[in-house]
């Protein structure tokens, strides 16, 4: 009897230590697994963050070259004398003056300004000679639906002046060449060759300065 409890202890104690064993190694198992998981989703992490690092700096690279690229056709496109519509570079302040980068800039503005465009209007028709009737245009507000297309809004308007025929053709050859952008839409003249009178009636644009918005990226 002796000999078979003792039998009996060593067979529970053995089997306690079996199950022990068994619970360790099915604990570290398990820990093993959890730990190659997460290191498996590190290395992806990180490799994605390397990978969108070559990508940035690639492109920096890149846009760097760009910048030397644009800086050279900048200069280049600005150092004639006589700029795209035949004024003089050194002369900003003319109708038809200043470089190409002025001409290019002041064709298209980029923000909306009713008033000023009515003040430069009458300033572009006084030097000119001619006897200022009237300015008249419509307030065309970013909200309106004064547009065409791809961003380009219209800002209308009219004017009547007087002159002899000859500073009425230089007129309209001066509006051709204005740095502003002018379509005449409709002309109308009456009077004699010494005294006529110009109804225009005609618009001009600007576009809405192209925002750049910087956007973050989360590595997942």
């Amino acid at each position: 009897m002796a000999s078979e409890s003792v039998k009996k202890n060593q067979i529970e104690k053995f089997t306690k230590t079996i199950v022990i064993f068994a619970s360790v190694s099915l604990f570290l198992l398990i820990f093993g697994i959890s730990s190659i998981n997460s290191l498996i989703a590190r290395y992806n992490y990180q490799q994605k963050t390397i990978d969108l690092q070559k990508q940035a700096l690639n492109n920096l690279i890149e846009d760097n070259a760009s910048v030397n690229s644009l800086t050279k056709s900048y200069k280049k496109f600005i150092s004639p004398k006589i700029n795209i519509i035949n004024g003089q570079s050194n002369q900003p302040n003319s109708h038809n003056g200043g470089n190409n980068a002025k001409i290019i800039l002041d064709a298209l503005p980029s923000s909306y300004d009713f008033t000023q465009f009515i003040t430069t209007l009458q300033n572009l028709l006084t030097s000119q000679g001619v006897v200022v009737n009237s300015i008249s245009g419509t307030d065309a507000s970013p909200s309106s639906n004064y547009s065409v297309g791809s961003g380009v809004n219209v800002i209308p308007f009219q004017f009547s002046v007087s002159a002899p025929y000859p500073i009425i053709q230089k007129l309209i050859t001066t509006l051709k060449e204005s740095t502003t952008p002018i379509d005449i839409i409709n002309v109308n003249i009456t009077g004699s060759q010494n005294n006529l009178t110009l109804n225009v009636t005609g618009q001009t644009y600007y576009q809405p300065a192209v925002q750049f918005k910087i956007h973050n990226i989360t590595v997942g």
